[in-house]
Order: structure tokens, then sequence, then C-alpha cells
């Protein structure tokens, strides 16, 4: 199989060129052996009479022995005219040969400027049109595969390069064609052009679901971390919105439902379910105490009423369901009007409490896989370790670095090398702001959660105080540190795993290392237990 660069991703343009293309790719890429490497899209911009031309090669396929295929592919029917191959366009047509000539000439004269010696070939792919007995003066004719030649495309590209052997720098050749030049990335601009990537690809959940229907009016999505299922409730809510009806989004972490709040519409009610029964016992009881104990007491109060609660929304959204009791989502269901409808979002392998699963009968179940969030590198680590089943696809287009790994013996040891991780992510580029310290032990046995410092970097931290409203109070400082628990849901370009301490990767701690890893958009540090890093070398080896 062939190295493809850039990877494939569902095409922006959807004509069907657009899709014939793809499967010539995907033709090269999986039938081409190892050693192979193709790559598409490459923008050209040259200099032709001191005026600036830019063209774009479909396809070019890098031999093992260095040598360059420049492969142009037109799809659909052609026009033969005169001995001259055209391509018609919506806007025109257009001469193949010259610009198969054109193209060439631009990538020997960026090859030339580059000292790169290249032994070249080109050829034309016509997979749907047929030449027959005609004739093409300008293209040789064994150089154009039509579509009687087409089932043996990928033979014929090997029978072309096998014997030619080029001698220029390879890593130079490929960067090239990359277009990746020798410079230190800014990790900012790379960042808001990833993010930006990520929210429109990760779209899929919030097009395609609510086009789907449910006699019951009941619909399960069971979705892996970042594949899109907050983007599915804001669009939800949105619409809801937009067309006047009463809806109700209610998560477990509040963190998540302050995030949701700041971009759901203001028509909307968005809130935890703790913070839900805080209200309720507000309005009926008066000031509740936020004695220890307090949020379990009201939590009861507002499941022993729900059976009172009017019927009232038209749209119900339950996040992160895997932790909710069955009696709470039961509670949550009777304010729902006999044609409402519920949408439950979950993923078993963030169950991070011990919570029995529910039935919801005729619910329609939805799944997905799909990870658009973690870096390639980083599912490809979950998978590895079998963190989730089944396992996720890496759709990020960001390939990303492993982790870095550093070990701990004590709570003393932990904190030193918590503190190189973050420096390290600080060396890397990226900024106190983009960094978060997620921590595998709660607020109460943790080491982390509890210190104004960490290094020279003060802590912005949840304190485990409330002030008289219910309103979590933070501490003043820079850097973020969470327990894994309160930070699901949520995601930091760069983000520290520390305090993971297991001595086998049971169901608990895969669930805690999965949740932490994916929190991640760019960049992870880990900060393992020297039990926690002899069980994953084992399982790696």
């Amino acid at each position: 199989m062939a190295t493809l660069s850039p990877a494939l991703f569902p095409p922006l343009r959807t004509d069907a060129g657009r899709y014939r293309e793809l499967e010539v790719l995907e033709r090269l890429r999986d039938y081409l052996p190892a050693g192979f490497e193709v790559f598409h899209n490459i923008a050209l911009h040259t200099l032709r009479g001191g005026r600036d031309s830019y063209g774009e090669i479909d396809v070019i396929v890098l031999s093992p022995g260095g040598c360059l295929l420049l492969i142009e592919v037109k799809a659909g029917p052609v026009i033969l005219r005169n001995g001259e191959v055209f391509k018609l366009y919506g806007d025109g047509e257009c001469d193949v040969a010259r610009q198969g000539r054109l193209q060439r000439t631009a990538m020997q004269n960026r090859l030339h400027e580059a000292g790169l010696d290249v032994p070249m070939l080109s050829c034309l792919v016509l997979p749907d049109y047929a030449l027959g007995d005609s004739q093409v003066a300008s293209i040789p004719r064994e150089r154009i595969i039509d579509a009687p030649r087409y089932a043996d495309m990928v033979s014929t590209v090997r029978d072309w390069m096998g014997a030619i052997q080029g001698t220029a720098d390879g890593a130079a050749l490929r960067r090239l064609l990359l277009n990746q030049f020798q410079v230190t990335p800014v990790l900012e601009v790379l960042r808001d052009q990833l993010q930006g990537a990520v929210r429109r690809l990760s779209d899929g959940l919030a097009t395609w679901v609510p086009r789907i229907g449910s006699p019951s009016g009941v619909f399960r999505i069971q979705a892996t971390a970042g594949s899109g299922k907050t983007q599915l409730a804001l669009q939800l809510l949105e619409t809801a919105a937009a067309e006047r009806l009463n809806a109700c989004y209610v998560c477990y972490n509040r963190s998540l439902a302050d995030h949701v709040r700041h971009l759901a519409s203001s028509k909307v009610d968005v809130v935890n379910f703790h913070e839900l029964c805080v209200e309720h016992y507000r309005r009926t009881q008066g000031d509740p105490d936020f004695s220890p104990g307090a949020f379990e007491r009201m939590t009861a109060h507002y499941v022993g009423a729900s059976a009172g609660f009017a019927q009232s929304l038209d749209l119900l959204i339950i996040d992160e369901a895997q932790d909710f009791d069955a009696s709470w989502v039961e509670s949550l269901c009777s304010r729902l009007r006999p044609n409402g409808r519920l949408y439950v979002l979950e993923d078993e392998a963030q169950r991070l409490y011990r919570q029995d699963s529910f039935d919801l009968g005729d619910a329609v179940t939805i799944g997905c896989s799909d990870n658009f969030r973690s870096p390639q590198v980083i599912c490809d680590l979950i998978n590895a370790l079998g963190l989730v089943r089944p396992p996720i696809r890496a759709l990020n287009p960001y390939r990303g670095e492993l982790p870095g790994i550093r070990t701990y013996l004590s709570d003393e040891e932990v904190l030193a090398r918590t503190e190189e991780a973050v420096a390290a992510l600080l060396a890397r580029g990226f900024a106190l702001a983009d960094i978060a310290v997620v921590c595998g032990r709660g607020r109460e046995k943790s080491a982390l959660l509890n210190r104004a410092c960490i290094g020279p970097h003060r802590t912005r931290r949840f304190t485990g105080e409330y002030d008289a409203s219910g309103e979590p109070r933070w501490s003043e400082g820079e850097l973020l540190v969470e327990s894994v628990w309160r930070f699901k849901g949520q995601s930091a370009p760069a983000v520290v795993v520390t305090e993971m301490d297991f001595a086998e990767l049971d169901d608990a701690a895969r669930r805690r290392l999965f949740v932490a890893l994916t929190r991640a958009q760019m960049a992870v540090e880990l900060v393992l237990s020297d039990g926690a890093e002899r069980c994953l070398t084992a399982l790696l080896a």
C-alpha cells in the first residue's frame, strides 16, 4: 500500500469529476506497493513573461527509485478536435495537452530552482472515455490511460516507473511536493486554522442526525469523543430557537454547561443536572446551605417532585448521559410534551461514574466512531492500547507528535514531572492559556488540584467551594488545572495528562486515560506513575 499525502477527507467539491479523482487516488494508494508515494492537488505558482501564473497538478506519484509521474485526470466525456483533446467546463473548455505541458514545465522549473535533478514522466487518465481508433497528435497514445485501460492503471504505472532511477535528495523532494519548507511553525496560526478545519469537518452529526426521523421521537446518539456531539446539540438548540420551540439542554458537568450556554441562543435553557436541582429546591424550599451532601439531598427532592412537573418541553437534550442515573433521566423526560423530541448523547468509553445503564424503549440509535478533535497519533495510541471498542477513526487533518512520557514515584516527583511537562509545551511554542493540566485523581487526593502554583505559574482551579448562589469559586491564575472528571466535555490545544496511577488497565483506568487523552487538540504530555508506565509499555510491546 502506498502512502498518500495529504490524507483524504470528504470533498468540498461534490461534482462527479471530483469523486472520480478521489477514486483514482484511492486506487493508487491501495494497490501500489509500499515504497511508492502519492501526492495530490499540488499547487503551482510560476512566473511566465513577468506575469503570475497559477495551476494545480492532480496527482504526482513518486517511485522508490526517485522517479516522478505527473498524472492529469479528466473525468467524464472529452472532445477530440483536430488531434487535440479538450475538456468542457461550465465556463469554457480546456486544451488538455497544453495544460499538461504548462504543468510539466512549471514543475521542471520548480525542481531546477530547488537544485533537484529528477527523472519525470507524465500521463493523462480518461477514466470515462474510450479513445478507440482516434488519433491524438499532442500526447503519445501509450501515455493515455482511457476507460478500457483504466482497470490496469496501477500495473501500467508500475511498468513505466519500475526501471527508472533518480539521484535527487528524497527528503527535499518530498518537502517540495508537500509545500513544506524548513521553517518554524507559528503555533498560534496553526491552532486557529486547525480549530476552524476541525469544526467544519465535525459538522457531520449536526448535518445528518436532525434529518433522521423516529416514530417515538427519541434519539440515542452513541458517539465517541471528538465526534461533534456538542455541535449537534448546538444545531438542535439553534433550530428550536428559530422555530420558537421550548428547548432545554441538560448535561452532567457544570463546566460543560457553562461552555454550551456561552455558545447557545439565549432563547433556550442550558443547565447541568445538579444546577437544575438547586434551582428547583430554591423555588420550592428556599435557599440551600450547600453543606456536605447538599447536592444529593436536592437531587432526591427534584426526582421525587418530578411526577408533578408540567409537560412544557418541545425538545430535551441530555448530554453526557452515560453519567446519569436512570431516575434522573426519567425525571427530566417527565417535562416533555407528548409529541416532544428527546436526544440522548452519550459515550460508554467516557463513563467515569458508577451509574447503571438505562433503557430508552423505542429509541432510534445512532453510532459514530469518528474522532475529528484528536491528532492522528493520539488516536493511533488510543487504538493500540485498546482503550475503546470499536476503535476510533482518526479524521483530524493534523498528524501531531507522540506524547512525551515522564514517570514519578511520589507526590513530590509528580509535581516536578508536571512542571517539566508544562515547560516542554511552552518550549514548543504553546501559550500558557493554551495548556490544560488534567489530573487523574480527584481534588481530595490530588497533589496538584489544591496547589496555588505549578512551577512559576499560578493555577486557575476550582476551589471546591460555592458562593451563596451556588456558583463555583475559582482561584485566580493563568494555568488551568482540572480533574479528568470535571474537564470531560472540554478540550484545549495542549494537555498535560498527569497523576495517572494504576497497576493494570482495568475499565476505570481505561476510561480515565481515554477521556484525558481525547481532551487535546494538538499535543499531549504524559506524567505516569512508574506502575502505569510499565503497564502501558507491556501493552504496546
